[in-house]
């Protein structure tokens, strides 16, 4: 007798802290661009030209979906299962790829987009080379689901990054 539990993207929550993919991704981001921010600054000064403020790009399908689901909903699932079988413990109703990018770029105050193709920036090739294991996310993925909701919102997503900085 055999139950297997496939979650996806598993996320810390509030009362649940979990430093999963997710927020490495956005640490990720967050790093880099803070090395961009300090050059570019230092080159605007230095040569007194205007503050501009630059777009951080991100290959990727911006329609396509991140199947995100929150730590106490698999760990509820799982409790809840009494019966043999094979269980997605996946988002229902997961978040578009281009709305989890504004949400984290309003939060980290970093204007960030995804895109299918672009030519990177030195900074955006760097990135894509550091997150390489983070390139199939973002294409989407679409998955059944063994759960009923667990709605991702722009406050959770906030506030996961606010636990991975803190």
């Amino acid at each position: 007798h055999v139950t297997i539990f496939k979650p996806r993207v598993v996320m810390g929550t509030k009362d649940h802290p979990y430093p999963g993919h997710f927020s490495q991704f956005v640490s990720i981001v967050i790093k880099l661009h803070q090395r961009a921010e300090l050059v570019r600054r230092k080159i605007e000064g230095t040569l007194r030209l205007p503050v501009i403020e630059p777009v951080f790009r991100i290959k990727g399908n911006p329609q396509g979906t991140l199947n995100l689901v929150p730590v106490d909903v698999v760990t509820q699932a799982i409790a809840d299962i009494k019966d043999e079988g094979t269980f997605w413990l996946t988002n229902p109703e997961p978040p578009a790829l281009g709305q989890l990018v504004d949400w984290v770029g309003d939060f980290i105050m970093v204007k960030m987009e995804i895109q299918p193709e672009f030519k990177s920036t030195p900074i955006e090739a760097q990135f894509a080379k550091l997150a390489s294991s983070f390139a199939p996310y973002l294409q989407g993925d679409s998955f059944p689901s063994s759960l009923k909701s667990c709605p991702i919102t722009r406050a959770f997503i906030q506030e996961s990054i606010r636990q991975t900085l803190a």
